[in-house]
């Protein structure tokens, strides 16, 4: 890890704190209450952050290896708007991590809009991405390719957008009912950074 350059070890976040956010608010709890130290790399506390994040993903693929289950999909929080944002800008100006990191609160703000999430919780997330470092918004993006480039996502089906939310944190779901103008207006706060 301390070989890494410091924007990929921070974009790596990313993903070990999504891993918390959809289905461990232990974990979490650890990256909150431990950041200093996992962020100074302290090998025992880094080593088991990470470790207990790579074994959730790793049951959830063991569990739906050829994703027919519904469980894998849950991995894909914070992937929609995040592929849309990495497509739209031709894959160079944000790292895999930072486009989910602004996908994980744009589908924050999603479930806060439909009843799944207290404004509580959207702000322990906002909180926790800003303390790894992640970006939690993307200034200027053009809204319009980035809703197109997520319409061409793998988790689209009949014109439909599969979600992943959460109904509060350590609890991922997945739903299809999003209104497209609570997406558009979600992408625009993204864009104007009005976060």
């Amino acid at each position: 890890l301390t070989t890494l350059p410091q924007r990929e070890l921070t974009s790596g976040w990313a993903e070990a704190l999504k891993h918390g956010l959809i289905l461990d608010e232990g974990l979490l709890s650890t990256f909150e209450n431990q950041s200093e130290e996992i962020l100074a790399l302290e090998s025992e506390i880094a080593t088991d952050v990470i470790r207990r994040s790579v074994a959730i993903k790793a049951n959830i693929v063991s569990q739906d290896e050829r994703e027919t289950l519904g469980l894998r999909v849950l991995l894909n929080y914070g992937h929609t708007i995040g592929h849309g944002i990495e497509a739209a800008t031709g894959y160079g100006s944000y790292l895999h991590g930072e486009a989910v990191s602004i996908g994980m609160m744009g589908s924050a703000y999603i479930g806060e809009a439909l009843g799944m999430m207290s404004s509580e919780e959207v702000a322990r997330q906002r909180a926790i991405l800003k303390t790894y470092g992640l970006p939690l918004c993307a200034a200027g993006m053009d809204v319009e390719a980035v809703r197109n480039a997520m319409m061409s996502d793998k988790k689209v089906a009949s014109g439909s957008i599969r979600w992943v939310l959460l109904d509060g944190i350590g609890n991922a779901v997945t739903r299809n009912d999003v209104p497209q103008e609570l997406v558009q207006e979600t992408l625009r706060r993204l864009s104007d950074c009005s976060c």
